[in-house]
């Protein structure tokens, strides 16, 4: 049976003064991609799919070569747009989250809303769907984004499960029907 494998990158290096969309992997990240790529071996994956910025495209890279696979970088599987947003505190940063996902409509942090984020980043998972006719695919991606889709395909609180998406993690759902069983998957 076929499987959706959203997976939230790995562990980047964190610079403030630089724009997160272009963050790479930390060292500790680059190291947690041997668990993804044994993951994806277990899951049965055939096609691995990344956002285009380098986090999530090296968090790919690197557990597709462990596997033998080729990475499939797409337009639309990005984080929402963050421009002109940088890292202040913690309690400012999930402070800009609860706003985020308590008012989808709103421009809220950086350029793009939920709503527009989550229409956006749906299309493109379901254009990698059909183009993997009924194979188990991985699309590496990030946490917001995952999160949109999967609260909203299964009635769920977004915050919640917001927080629990480690670096790295994923979450396996229904290709087609994106029904999620509830567990997050995650190197322990």
């Amino acid at each position: 049976m076929a499987r959706l494998l959203l997976v939230k990158h790995a562990h980047p290096q964190m610079l403030p003064e630089m724009n997160a969309q272009r963050w790479t992997l930390s060292e500790a990240g680059r190291e947690s991609c041997g668990w993804l790529a044994e993951a994806f071996a277990r899951e049965g994956v055939r096609r691995i799919y990344a956002s285009l910025e380098p986090k999530a495209l090296e968090t790919a890279a690197l557990a597709a070569a462990a596997l033998g696979l080729e990475v499939r970088p797409r337009a639309g599987l990005g984080e929402n747009d963050r421009t002109g947003v940088s890292f202040a505190s913690q309690e400012i940063h999930v402070r800009r989250f609860h706003a985020f996902f308590d008012e989808p409509a709103k421009v809220s942090m950086g350029t793009e809303s939920a709503n527009a984020a989550h229409a956006r980043f749906s299309a493109a998972v379901r254009a990698a769907v059909e183009e993997s006719a009924g194979e188990t695919l991985a699309i590496v991606a990030h946490g917001t984004v995952i999160t949109l889709l999967v609260s909203r395909a299964n009635g769920l609180a977004p915050f919640p499960l917001w927080e629990s998406l480690g670096l790295p993690s994923y979450v396996a759902l229904d290709p087609y029907t994106l029904a999620w069983d509830g567990r997050v998957q995650e190197r322990s």
